[in-house]
């Protein structure tokens, strides 16, 4: 008989994609034991995602609580309602995303490297049949526009996609009127908008037929050039682009998680580390900062530790240098 988890998700995209991706390794692959007996019901705002994931057994919106709980109660599962970012071991960083999941969940799950393979395995289009033609549209303009192919990038993070936007007096979204600062996060992860315009020149004169593809909110400081493509469309979408993509260079937030495994990553981390919520076959590049004083819980502030930041012509070495493992 399965064992059945019923898990509110309290975390931003990176946290849901780092479950989803958790959930189809231990359907995939099984526990510590090879035990792959389980099911998997997730509760969370971000309910696109995980409907997205065809190893998640069952999904429910937050206004869908009430039912999420009875449920749990009827068919004899087992509640996860803890906060995985306020667990003794993650904060401490003894554990990694997966291996957090798993302690949360009692699932024999011990093996830290293990729980730096694991891979997004989603399938957007099952239930979301029109990005395809968002994609196809966006593939489309690169190809206009006289590109052979396209990298995406991703230098700032850390809000949500679902945060409320006033509207402007034509009724659309207003984004300028939503205040983004990335120098108060609790963990600094960005890349600074002026090493990030740099880089981009950089990557362009080596590739100049290769399209620059932002993932990014509308309110965040954009590098500007006529290659760098920017576009409004689902995080979903992105899942779907990367199969494809040259290859993505991002920092630590939502992308790496939203595409692990799919192409040539390279990642640049800050305040964070890779051995907590990265992966081990992306390239992984750690700045100097002072991180040993620095604990992973967002009620201590900004951490204030200073980050010598990659200047872009060492990170285009590394991009060039490193293949995908």
């Amino acid at each position: 008989m399965s064992k059945k988890f019923y898990i509110n998700v309290q975390g931003g995209t990176g946290l849901n994609f780092g479950l989803a991706s958790f959930i189809s390794y231990i359907k995939t692959e099984g526990d510590d034991n090879g035990n792959k007996d389980y099911e998997f019901y997730v509760c969370s705002p971000y309910f696109d995602l995980h409907e997205a994931c065809p190893y998640v057994d069952g999904v429910y919106k937050p206004e869908e609580i009430k039912d999420f709980i009875f449920d749990a109660n009827t068919y004899e599962g087992e509640l996860v309602l803890h906060r995985l970012y306020d667990m003794d071991g993650f904060v401490k960083k003894q554990l990694n995303y997966s291996q957090a999941w798993a302690k949360l969940m009692n699932i024999p799950f011990t093996d830290t490297e293990k729980g730096t393979k694991v891979k997004s395995i989603l399938d957007p289009y099952a239930k979301y049949p029109t990005l395809k033609t968002q994609v196809d549209g966006l593939l489309k303009l690169i190809k206009q526009n006289g590109f052979k192919d396209y990298v995406i990038m991703q230098f700032t993070g850390g809000q949500s996609p679902l945060v409320k936007v006033p509207a402007d007096q034509n009724g659309k979204p207003d984004w300028s009127k939503v205040p983004y600062d990335y120098e108060h996060e609790p963990l600094k992860r960005h890349y600074p908008l002026d090493k990030a315009q740099k880089f981009i020149e950089l990557y362009h004169e080596k590739n100049p037929k290769t399209a620059i593809l932002l993932y990014q909110l509308p309110n965040e400081p954009t590098p500007d050039a006529p290659y760098v493509v920017k576009a409004t469309i689902p995080y979903l979408a992105y899942y779907e682009l990367a199969k494809d993509a040259k290859e993505i260079i991002c920092i630590d937030s939502s992308l790496q998680h939203l595409t692990a495994g799919l192409t040539k990553t390279t990642v640049i981390w800050a305040h964070s580390k890779p051995e907590a919520f990265g992966y081990s076959y992306n390239n992984n590049i750690e700045q100097k900062c002072r991180t040993n004083d620095l604990l992973y819980f967002s009620m201590l502030g900004p951490s204030g530790a200073k980050v010598e930041y990659i200047e872009p012509e060492e990170l285009i070495k590394e991009v060039d240098n490193k293949e995908s493992k």
